[in-house]
């Protein structure tokens, strides 16, 4: 994983203008949809879906959580099309998930979202990069209406 990580924060430094080359790793943390639910509605665990899971959340970033901060994501294993993988990190569409992450961790470490009135500023950057990611490799972008997305949830 730790490869993966530094793989993707160098394409981050190589597409922006963050430097991520000494930036520190954040734990990642593959989880089951129902317990990256219950993390996502931390506080608030009556808002949790009655069947337990809220698709829409695929992953989170916590710069609280661990030393450098966690990704809470979906297991590869878990996602469509996992199995035409020998190892399912290796789905794009997953690394792009953990990309996305990994965009917000860059946005806390380097200082960018100081000024931010809140975090939700980075999502129109994160989903934008994302793009290009899948783009970059030429897969289909499961969410063709991403900067529409973007803008919506880059919300205070």
């Amino acid at each position: 994983m730790e490869i993966l990580i530094d793989a993707l924060l160098d394409w981050i430094g190589a597409r922006t203008d963050y430097r991520t080359e000494d930036l520190p790793r954040p734990v990642v943390l593959q989880l089951t949809a129902a317990d990256l639910t219950l993390e996502y509605y931390t506080g608030v665990a009556h808002l949790v879906p009655d069947d337990g899971v809220d698709e829409r959340v695929n992953a989170l970033y916590a710069p609280g959580d661990g030393q450098h901060g966690t990704i809470y994501i979906i297991a590869a294993a878990a996602m469509d099309g996992a199995e035409d993988f020998d190892d399912p990190t290796d789905n794009p569409v997953w690394r792009e998930i953990l990309l996305h992450e990994l965009v917000h961790h860059v946005q806390q470490r380097s200082g960018a979202a100081d000024g931010w009135a809140c975090l939700a500023l980075g999502e129109k950057e994160a989903y934008r990069l994302g793009g290009i990611y899948l783009r970059d490799l030429r897969v289909t972008d499961p969410l063709p209406n991403r900067n529409f997305w973007g803008a919506i949830y880059a919300r205070c």
